[in-house]
């Protein structure tokens, strides 16, 4: 499929052209009501065509006596079965990978019939590739995984979160509750690093909030984070009234004034929007309902018991989880990916779409000290992004062990490493949500 170049969007309920030709091909079931990361997963599968194996780059295996053997939880393996997992493959395994591959080809079954549907390739002296290489030693001498004062950190906003619940129910202080939303939106950003990393049960930190840390695993690890601003990230198709990609149809009030009028009341409304999708999957069969998602639910028992009455309690708990869903989507949504001049699908694509370029292509890192510090990065916003893009399964805390090699490569492949203001991203947002007018980029010059 030809890539959109002309600047035009496409016209009535006309699919817009994805940015890749050649082996590029539009997910199936984007039309599905209400789409889950679960259907997400369904149309992957569907697409992808390789039976109940895994397909890393052009061979297929079949990984089943692994799953519970797999070092970082089986989970991974279990959502991804019958799917293509080069690029969580990749981004995944940073040490000892020739040992990992070993063990990888111990479940060879075949090579792949077809060539893969993603677009992005992983050359040996690509620049993805050389980078990785460049980090596995330092990342073998200091570990991927959480930090003590991380760890730290991380159970302190919860024990935050929950104190000022607790005590603003009991005594119906509105500023408490404040309080208490806010820090559950920061630790559900920190435990976001969590559910990327090994398997531990921090992760379910996540479950305190009206999201889930499983459905997360894929809609933001599998999709968002490997595809990201293409027509694989679902994550730009969970709210209907945003429309991100420049070549998709969008009237007046789409472009402009709908967005910045709706956009903060979307934001207190999306957990709940999340927690409705959630509940109609279940109740139509199309997922299973799992353990964890009953932990929101399990605060309710305190707060109507602590309470002046139950009807305070229950509204203390809807009051504090919209304040949540406020904080959180006021951050993420304009973390680092919707700028104007940040690629969207309908874009030119890069000749050589060599999977660290593109995701460079597709995300920001913000200026600014503060962005610099432990607390504000980890758990405010979203880590150092286009590193944790990278290698999302390195702890936000070891990342700045890298920065300096991160830097120095993209200067060797004559790229370049531009950072943004907060405010700039957040006027950005708007600013893609009213663009129309696809990208045309001239590769092989310095970009600027």
């Amino acid at each position: 499929m030809a890539p959109n170049l002309s600047g035009k969007i496409a016209q009535n309920d006309e699919e817009p052209p994805s940015s890749f030709p050649g082996i590029w091909k539009t997910p199936s079931g984007r039309e599905t009501p209400f789409r889950s990361g679960y259907n997400w997963m369904e149309s992957k599968r569907l697409d992808d065509d390789i039976g109940n194996l895994w397909r890393v780059h052009d061979k297929l295996y079949d990984l089943t006596p692994f799953i519970h053997k797999h070092p970082g939880g089986p989970d991974w393996l279990e959502l991804t079965q019958g799917t293509d997992i080069t690029e969580a493959f990749e981004t995944s395994h940073i040490v000892n990978v020739d040992l990992v591959e070993k063990n990888l080809a111990k479940f060879y079954v075949q090579d792949a019939t077809k060539p893969r549907i993603s677009p992005y390739t992983f050359k040996e002296n690509g620049f993805f590739k050389t980078l990785k290489k460049k980090i596995a030693p330092i990342m073998t001498t200091v570990g991927t995984g959480p930090t003590n004062q991380v760890i730290l950190m991380q159970d302190g906003m919860v024990a935050m979160f929950l104190g000022c619940m607790l005590l603003g129910t009991w005594l119906d202080s509105t500023v408490l509750k404040i309080i208490s939303g806010f820090f559950l939106a920061v630790q559900l950003i920190g435990a976001h690093n969590f559910f990327h990393l090994k398997d531990n049960w921090r992760k379910y930190y996540f479950d305190l909030g009206l999201l889930s840390s499983h459905e997360w695993k894929i809609t933001h690890s599998l999709s968002h984070h490997l595809y990201p601003n293409t027509l694989m990230d679902i994550e730009l198709e969970l709210f209907p009234t945003y429309q991100f990609l420049p070549n998709r149809p969008k009237n007046f009030i789409l472009r402009w004034y709908g967005p910045v009028i709706y956009s903060h009341l979307l934001y207190i409304v999306g957990f709940w929007m999340e927690l409705g999708r959630r509940i109609f999957k279940i109740a139509m069969g199309e997922q299973k309902l799992r353990v964890e998602n009953g932990i929101v639910f399990l605060q309710l028992v305190p707060l109507v018991m602590i309470a002046p009455t139950v009807q305070a309690g229950i509204w203390s708990w809807i009051f504090i989880h919209s304040v949540a869903s406020f904080t959180f989507l006021t951050q993420g949504a304009n973390a680092a990916h919707h700028h104007p001049d940040e690629f969207h699908d309908g874009d030119e694509a890069r000749p050589d779409p060599d999977f660290g370029l593109c995701q460079l292509d597709a995300t920001r890192d913000k200026i600014g000290d503060h962005h610099e510090n432990n607390l504000w990065v980890i758990l405010v916003t979203f880590g150092a992004h286009q590193l944790h893009h990278l290698f999302p399964t390195i702890c936000h805390s070891k990342l700045v062990h890298i920065k300096d090699i991160f830097e120095q490569t993209v200067a060797e492949f004559n790229e370049s490493y531009p950072r943004r203001y907060q405010w700039d991203m957040y006027c950005g947002t708007f600013n893609q949500l009213a663009r129309t007018e696809t990208k045309q980029k001239k590769y092989g010059k310095k970009r600027e």
